[in-house]
């Protein structure tokens, strides 16, 4: 399945998927385990596994994920004041 660079983050961000490089130069997502298989990105959608939609070399679209994957891991601002808000009300 093709996705974009930010659904990628969020699926990494969530911890069961690793990302790969596909043999035609593409980047796969796979489930933990099965980070040494070699396939190209044809058959990585054939086997339902996630191929990030992008035109950039392989090493551009890690740091892009890597980047993705930080802010996806962040804590949201809104949700932090709601917590201290809830924590000082005693609720």
């Amino acid at each position: 399945m093709l996705v974009t660079l930010e659904k990628a983050g969020e699926i990494l961000a969530k911890g069961s998927h690793a990302a790969i490089s596909t043999t035609d130069g593409k980047v796969a997502l796979v489930p933990k385990g099965k980070e040494a298989i070699k396939l190209t990105s044809a058959e990585a959608v054939n086997m339902m596994f996630y191929v990030v939609r992008s035109t950039d070399p392989v090493e551009t679209v890690m740091a892009q994920l890597e980047e993705v994957v930080a802010r996806a891991q962040a804590p949201d601002p809104v949700e932090e004041r709601a917590k201290k808000y809830r924590e000082i009300r005693g609720i």
